[in-house]
């Protein structure tokens, strides 16, 4: 598809359209994709359910690669549980929920984290104590050169939201362990999670969920209210009254607005409680 919106494919609902959206239908398409654009010399990035992006207004002279199309799950028993290779353009939420029903423990704590198993290995996502690199055995990188490599957990470089995959490569798939528990356990934690979220967070409004990185073990939200910033707005970009880490589109925002609002975030944090906040959603086409 040529000159797509990218409001239409990101969670905060803004952005500028870009030059092209690709979507492989399986793991050999991305890599004839990935040659092809090397060969034209055309600037790339891929995404998964948008969820941690915020595209410019003015959009990008690029291909977005799409990998929400490539989504394939394989069940191997092993001693104590089974060990699954995942696409990493399969949704996080829709792994888990597989993953539980078929009685197998080690994501459900990450359940309702919205965007794909590629998006949450290469940020490292957690949340309520677990990560996505603990049961992790080993991912399968695409690059720029249309290849694939497989990197086990020890070199994947994984610290706080963080991760050695750099913009120009794609999880094509992952390698995890999972271990037998009782499913109504398993559900349990699951429904805790989606309930603690539910309160917590804006659900309500589109978003790109948390803002901003924690700083020296405390969250970002802490600094965020100490600076009196809950509820402030630019435009219809508004700090999240339920959860100050949330900036959510509350009615026709801009990408722009958005990116002020961080801007203004940052700088009142740091006048008024001397820490920097460090943003952990993608801003794409802002001055990179």
């Amino acid at each position: 598809m040529n000159d797509v919106l990218m409001k239409r494919y990101t969670s905060m609902k803004v952005g500028g359209p870009v030059k092209y959206l690709v979507y492989p239908h399986d793991e050999e398409d991305l890599l004839k994709t990935l040659r092809l654009l090397r060969d034209k010399g055309m600037a790339y990035r891929f995404l998964g359910n948008g969820t941690n992006v915020v595209v410019h207004d003015g959009g990008l002279n690029e291909a977005v690669i799409r990998t929400t199309r490539i989504k394939r799950a394989r069940y191997a028993k092993t001693g104590e549980g089974m060990s699954v290779e995942v696409s990493g353009g399969t949704s996080l939420k829709a792994f888990i929920r597989d993953a539980a029903a078929r009685g197998l423990s080690g994501l459900e704590r990450l359940f309702w984290i919205p965007g794909t198993v590629a998006g949450g290995i290469k940020m490292n996502a957690g949340s309520f104590g677990s990560w996505i690199s603990d049961p992790l055995e080993s991912v399968r990188l695409a690059g720029s050169d249309g290849e694939t490599a497989s990197i086990t957990k020890d070199d994947m470089g994984f610290g706080y939201r963080t991760s050695r995959v750099r913009p120009s490569e794609c999880v094509v798939a992952a390698r995890f362990r999972l271990h037998y528990r009782n499913k109504d356990e398993i559900m349990r934690d699951m429904d805790y999670v989606y309930g603690e979220r539910k309160v917590r967070h804006p659900m309500e409004y589109p978003s790109a969920g948390s803002v901003f990185k924690g700083v020296g073990g405390e969250p970002a939200w802490k600094f965020i209210e100490k600076a009196g910033l809950k509820g402030v707005k630019i435009g219809g970009a508004m700090v999240s009254e339920k959860h100050a880490n949330f900036i959510v589109n509350s009615g026709a925002a801009t990408a722009e607005e958005v990116k002020l609002l961080i801007d203004k975030i940052k700088r009142e944090v740091f006048e008024k409680t001397g820490v920097s906040l460090k943003e952990e959603v993608e801003l794409w086409g802002f001055n990179e």
